[in-house]
């Protein structure tokens, strides 16, 4: 049980799960200001101890360096969630560890609120910048980026209360739909 729940507060924890593109750090950062709580994005804490920008760091260090980075700061940051409260942005490449996914498991056991984020294909590929041609000698990119999502959603999907597909929302529009109403009003009240 996380230290804050312990005390009798309410610790607002949520856990953010999507392949690259779904919005996971958006999301959390418009969730993070919404509920007046800190917000932990787990690709920026990677890059950040990795000593390489954000964007390029996968391809600047390489995938196995990268993935072991990534576990490590991902079951620290579920820890610090667990004590600290807030929203963690975790997306989904550190979910293939299975360690991991049993953390993500035990955190949602313990209370946290662990969603799923999603978008279609033609949609991800263009967040990620996939909708351009390519050279042949590449392979099918496409293809492959496919296959990456069809495994991550799985993990996601298994793991998650709730699922928000992303492709025609906000951040801040799935953010307002994750927060509770303001005290006194019902969101439902007349739908």
């Amino acid at each position: 049980m996380s230290a804050a729940r312990r005390s009798g507060e309410q610790a607002p924890e949520v856990i953010l799960l999507g392949p690259p593109g779904s919005g996971c750090t958006s999301v959390g950062a418009a969730l993070a200001r919404l509920r007046g709580v800190s917000v932990s994005d787990l690709a920026t804490v990677v890059a950040e101890r990795l000593g390489v920008p954000g964007q390029r760091a996968l391809v600047a260090v390489g995938e196995q360096r990268y993935r072991s980075v990534e576990t490590q700061a991902a079951l620290q940051a579920l820890e610090a969630l667990a004590r600290h409260g807030g929203v963690l942005a975790l997306g989904s490449g550190c979910l293939g560890e299975q360690g991991v996914r049993q953390a993500v498991e035990a955190a949602r056991q313990e209370g946290a609120r662990v969603v799923a984020l999603t978008a279609s294909t033609r949609c991800l590929a263009h967040r990620n910048g996939l909708d351009a041609p390519r050279s042949v000698a590449l392979g099918n990119v496409n293809h492959l980026f496919t296959q990456m999502l069809h495994e991550r959603e799985a993990w996601c999907r298994g793991l998650a209360d709730c699922v928000i597909d992303t492709t025609r929302t906000s951040a801040e529009e799935v953010a307002q739909a994750l927060s509770p109403p303001p005290e006194g009003h019902d969101r439902l009240a007349g739908v």
